[in-house]
């Protein structure tokens, strides 16, 4: 996954079933990883809601942090 994809959500939370987004940042949790394996996910619409809600330590940017776990490439 990298910069620019369009993602399908395929994670548990249900505010974000079904919700396709477009990834703008990856990046490494956990500096021993090799490689990214999170991205923060702009979806249109929810902006300032879900994972980007103030006070979670987002800063209601619109972009919402995800493993990539949880999203799959279209």
């Amino acid at each position: 996954m990298q910069v620019g994809d369009l993602v399908k959500y395929v994670g548990d939370a249900s505010f974000y079933k079904t919700r396709v987004g477009l990834v703008a940042v990856t990046y490494k949790r956990w500096p021993r990883l090799e490689s990214p394996h999170d991205a923060l996910v702009h979806y249109i619409g929810i902006e300032g809601l879900g994972r980007d809600t103030p006070g979670l330590g987002q800063v209601n940017d619109g972009l919402h942090p995800m493993s990539f776990d949880e999203l799959e490439k279209i």
